[in-house]
This record gives C-alpha cells, sequence and structure tokens, in this order.
C-alpha cells in the first residue's frame, strides 16, 4: 500500500498516524491468537478470539504465512509478537540462528544479521522480542546458556531495530541463577519495556524466580514470586509457573494439580504488590495455562487436545480444536493488524 502514491506514502509513515491505527486496532479489533506448531515444518493457524465482532473475516488470506525453511533438516519457531510484528526464527543442525521479523499488514520482513555470540552445540539460546517505549524501538533479547558443568556464565546480546545492529550486553547475567526455564509456550512478554524468564537459584530446582531484562537500560534485575508459590513449590514439585500479562501487569500463573493461581504485580518490580487476582478451580481437568487475551479472557489448554478461553466475569467458557496440535509443540502469540515498522539506520562506511 506504501507503493500506491507519495501523499499515502508520507501518511502511512507518519507516526502519529501508525500509532493511532495501533490503538485503534488494539481496542476496538478483534484479537487474533496465533498457533504455531513448532518442528520441522514451520506451520500455524489462527484463530479469533472474539468472533462475534467480525464472524466474516478470513484470516488465512489476510496473515500470511512465513516460508518454510531452505535446509531440509531445518526447524523453526516462534520468539513473539509485539504490536502487529511477529518474530520467529529458523535453524538447521550445524548451523546458527536466522531470525525474521515480520509485519503481515505491510508484507514487510526483515532478515537480521547473525548473532555475535557464537553458535556452540553444547549451548541453548532463550530469546525474548519486546518494544523498548522511552525510543520506539523493537528489541530482540538472546541469551546463550551453557551446561552447568561448564560453570560458563550465560552471555546476552541485543538487536535494536533502530539501529540495525547486534550488541553484547556488559552487566553479566545473575550468577546465582542456575537454570533458566526452557518452557517458552507462553508468548505474552515484552509489551512494557521489560522481557522475562524464570529461573532457578539451586541445583535442586526447587527456589524459583524472575529475572527481568530492562529493554531501555538493558540490565537485569531479580524479581521474587509471591510468598505462597515459592512456599508451595519447596515441597510440591507438580507445581508448573508461567509469566504473563494481565491488564498490561506482569502475572505469574501457578498451576498445582487442578488449581490454578493468578497473581498479579500492581507496582512492578515491588515485591510485596503481588495481589493475587484469580484462583481457578472449578474446572474438572488439569489444564495448561497460557495467558490472558487483552479484554481478559483466560486462556488455557484443555484435554484432548483442546484450547478455551474463560471469561471471569461472566463465567463462561467456550472451547475449540486446533488441527494439528497433537504433532508438535504448540506456542501461542497474540497478533493485532498495525502499520508499525521500524526500518534500520543507513550505515555509510
Amino acid at each position: 500500500m506504501r507503493c500506491v502514491c507519495k501523499p499515502w506514502n508520507a501518511l502511512l509513515s507518519d507516526s502519529s498516524f501508525v500509532k493511532s491505527h495501533l490503538l485503534r486496532s488494539i481496542h476496538h479489533n478483534d484479537e487474533i491468537l496465533l498457533f504455531f506448531r513448532e518442528g520441522l515444518s514451520f506451520d500455524f493457524t489462527s484463530f479469533t478470539a472474539r468472533p462475534s465482532h467480525s464472524p466474516d473475516l478470513e484470516l488465512t488470506n489476510f496473515i500470511k504465512p512465513p516460508v518454510n525453511p531452505q535446509s531440509k533438516d531445518g526447524r523453526g519457531g516462534i520468539i513473539g509478537s509485539v504490536n502487529g510484528l511477529i518474530c520467529y526464527y529458523y535453524k538447521s543442525y550445524d548451523d546458527d540462528y536466522v531470525v525474521h521479523v515480520c509485519n503481515p499488514s505491510l508484507s514487510a520482513m526483515l532478515t537480521l544479521p547473525p548473532c555475535l555470540v557464537p553458535f556452540n552445540k553444547s549451548s541453548e539460546a532463550h530469546f525474548r522480542f519486546g518494544f523498548d517505549p522511552k525510543t520506539d524501538d523493537y528489541k530482540l533479547v538472546k541469551l546463550t546458556g551453557y551446561p552447568r558443568e561448564s560453570k560458563m556464565v550465560p552471555q546476552a546480546e541485543v538487536y535494536s531495530m533502530r539501529k540495525g545492529t547486534w550488541e553484547l550486553i556488559s552487566q553479566r547475567f545473575p550468577s546465582h541463577v542456575t537454570i533458566v526455564s526452557t518452557r517458552d509456550e507462553v508468548c505474552t512478554d515484552g509489551h512494557d519495556g521489560h522481557c522475562h524468564w524464570l529461573g532457578y537459584t539451586d541445583v535442586g530446582w526447587k527456589k524459583e524466580t524472575i529475572v527481568a531484562f530492562d529493554l531501555n537500560l538493558e540490565t537485569f534485575r531479580m524479581i521474587p514470586l509471591p510468598d505462597s508459590i515459592v512456599d508451595y513449590y519447596s515441597f510440591c514439585m507438580n507445581v508448573m509457573n508461567a509469566v504473563g500479562v494481565l491488564s498490561g501487569k506482569l502475572c505469574v500463573m501457578s498451576k498445582a494439580d487442578l488449581d490454578c493461581e493468578v497473581w498479579v504485580m500492581d507496582e512492578y518490580g515491588v515485591a510485596e504488590s503481588w495481589v493475587k487476582h484469580h484462583e481457578f478451580s472449578e474446572f474438572f481437568y488439569e489444564i495448561y495455562p497460557y495467558g490472558f487475551t487483552s479484554h481478559g479472557e483466560f486462556f488455557f489448554h484443555a484435554p484432548n487436545d483442546r484450547f478455551a478461553l474463560y471469561d471471569p466475569i461472566a463465567e463462561k467458557c467456550k472451547s475449540f480444536k486446533i488441527m494439528g496440535g497433537q504433532l508438535g509443540i504448540i506456542k501461542v502469540v497474540g497478533y493485532v493488524d498495525s502499520l508499525v515498522w521500524v526500518a534500520p539506520a543507513k550505515r555509510y562506511i
């Protein structure tokens, strides 16, 4: 659309218009959930969280999937989605990660340059994609972890879409975090200028904490979990915690057996401000929490490869099935139509 004429291009590139369009999409349009099945093929399915608003929307034609990797032994993975930008990667067994950022609404795609930390078969990469509102920049954080026995400290690097470059983070990763959780199915992060990981602070996997990264200051900090979650986790291993966002605030979903608690941090970074907002115990089966939609609906995975949205106010639940969900790991991101794009700065030699 930006190629139609200069006046249209100027309008669609105007920052004020782009921001107002984004706000309208967030508050007035249907929220679209994208289900990515990861593995040798990079497939996705879309679902409208509030289909009554636009029942005739052809999502399959509206959102074009990323191309599949060329290598037969390659695999793809979704990293996250923020303000209409989708970040994903491809990787073959012997090669490093190739990361892309795209905006389906604009048919725009960016292939990031190679990372600074070299590929190591014994290492493990943890990505986060987020928005820095202070600089109006979108950043990708890559945390490279190593086996515990190597005693190597994880290395962090950040790619800035505005700068168009990778930079190593000078601050060391918290040394007392010995393990970073590999549970990345919940992709609801990076909207408020921070990215988060769950980590463990001792060898026995009994002490879990949140590692936060400030996208503006590019520094790490520790955020403790609510005391009741930590105390329960210390003697019960059948607990799964996941970090998410509820009404724009950091939240933790803690599942134990058939119960699931949701804690919200009212004041970011202040441990004393954790408040329990929900306690879901009305489900008669074990669930796997994925997070909350922008309208506050609780989104979770149910038995028989079904997903469900639960409205805690109306106390109503609607379930749906994703084709092929049993064939691979499902990761879910929220998507909104937007005109957001950040072209890397021109570099002169």
